[in-house]
């Protein structure tokens, strides 16, 4: 299955939460006060100089002057300011880390809204098809009767499909969503305390 084309799709699995974007949508936004190039600023001095490198060289240029002009203004940080960007960051990269595509159901409707784009239907399409009936109607619920309309028709017309294929766009799907997350353009859900980490 191949991947479309548009800036919205991430490949950048590394890409750093917060390091790019405005502050968060689901209003974990810290101080007011900060800026987002002063969060990344604090973020990357805190990193060992490696992996901050590693996180700048997923930037584009840009967002890599505007974070590094910070990094030299920047002077001594508030221990207290530093622990409260760095636990913002954490938490934002755990959201990213645990979403799977069953976390749909969680979503709000104006962000499924947001991530489904005609060019994806075929991928949303067989991402559903082989989802949980839960699944469905959240994102038929979310889409609105025209949209909804469209993709049912696109399921209609799916035809047989394997398994392991429908499981491939639903990662495909999950991996846009982390995506346009990490760009700010969504928000997605909490992770389930219940769930675990496995690192």
């Amino acid at each position: 299955m191949t991947t479309s084309p548009r800036a919205d799709h991430p490949h950048l699995v590394t890409r750093g939460p917060a390091l790019d974007r405005p502050a968060d949508r689901a209003g974990n936004q810290g101080d007011p006060g900060q800026s987002p190039a002063r969060k990344a600023a604090i973020v990357l001095t805190a990193l060992d100089h490696s992996l901050a490198s590693r996180l700048l060289a997923h930037l584009d240029r840009a967002a890599v002057e505007a974070v590094t002009l910070e990094i030299a203004q920047l002077g001594p940080v508030e221990p207290d300011e530093r622990s409260a960007v760095l636990e913002e960051f954490h938490a934002l990269g755990l959201r990213r880390l645990r979403f799977s595509f069953d976390d749909l159901t969680r979503m709000s409707d104006a962000d499924i809204q947001a991530a489904f784009h005609d060019e994806d239907l075929l991928v949303w399409a067989l991402a559903l098809a082989g989802s949980a009936a839960t699944i469905r109607a959240k994102v038929t619920q979310a889409l609105g009767a025209g949209r909804a309309l469209v993709l049912g028709r696109a399921l209609e017309h799916l035809g047989p499909f394997r398994l392991s294929d429908a499981e491939a766009a639903q990662q495909e799907i999950a991996e846009l969503l982390r995506g346009l997350h990490d760009r700010g353009r969504i928000s997605l859900p909490e992770p389930d305390p219940r769930e675990e980490v496995v690192v």
